[in-house]
């Protein structure tokens, strides 16, 4: 009897134990928010309108190569987008900043440390953030009017702390994901995206990071595809003008 009681005596210490980690684990870990909704303020993922407009995005740039091959297929198809810039990059490839923006296309905020944990704290997201406005705005004299947060992950109080310097949180069409850091074959991705395609989404790229060429070979792909269809390609401060037409 008393080896019996030792051993749930053990179970019940080892399970209360197990449960303490995963609240430290979610606590000082995990980002505050895991999927932005649209019950919070001054988020946008889409925008609902009939007109046959996408917005292509592209987070954790410029990169040398990257960066360079996604402006070379935009001009191709002549569509216009919005990069989602990592300040640290930036600072790093300044005549790539300058090129995206001499080229006509829109520049977004994507923090400069593109941390995850530093976004728990307010104060120090929002210095994080700024600093990269104020990158931006010395090398193209624009302040970016939109932000990305790494990952998509937001807080309500962070949104609205941005909401206060008039500045938009973006995230994207979440049925539209293909992970294209993973680099999953060209083909695949293209596929998924066109067969959910509708007015008003928000695609999400990375002309950021390593092994971009099945995301350039993707974007190539849809933007033949949906011109095709009649779609056009704006920039996100675009798109949301057009809500409701």
């Amino acid at each position: 009897m008393i080896l019996l009681l030792r051993k749930r005596t053990c179970i019940v210490i080892l399970g209360l134990l197990f449960l303490l980690t995963l609240s430290l684990l979610v606590r000082f870990v995990l980002p505050c928010k895991t999927v932005p909704s649209t019950a919070i303020p001054n988020v946008v993922p889409e925008v609902k309108t009939s007109t046959l407009v996408i917005a292509m995005t592209f987070d954790d740039g410029p990169d040398p190569e990257g960066t360079p091959a996604v402006l070379q297929v935009l001009s191709k198809h002549q569509a216009k987008a919005t990069f989602f810039m990592i300040g640290k990059q930036a600072e790093k490839y300044p005549d790539l900043v300058r090129r995206v923006h001499l080229e006509g296309h829109e520049i977004g905020n994507h923090g400069y440390l593109h941390s995850y944990s530093l976004y728990r704290n307010v104060s120090k997201a929002m210095k994080d953030i700024e600093e990269t406005q104020n990158l931006i705005y010395r090398l193209t004299g624009r302040r970016p009017a939109l932000y990305r947060p790494p990952g998509g992950y937001i807080s309500e109080e962070l949104a609205l702390a941005l909401a206060k310097k008039s500045i938009t949180v973006i995230t994207w069409s979440w049925i539209q994901d293909t992970k294209d850091w993973r680099s999953p074959p060209a083909d695949i991705q293209a596929g998924h995206i066109l067969h959910y395609a509708k007015p008003g989404q928000i695609l999400i790229f990375h002309d950021g990071g390593p092994n971009r060429g099945e995301t350039i070979k993707t974007v190539d792909m849809c933007l033949a595809k949906l011109a095709s269809q009649g779609y056009r390609f704006v920039t996100v401060s675009e798109l949301i003008q057009m809500k409701g037409n």
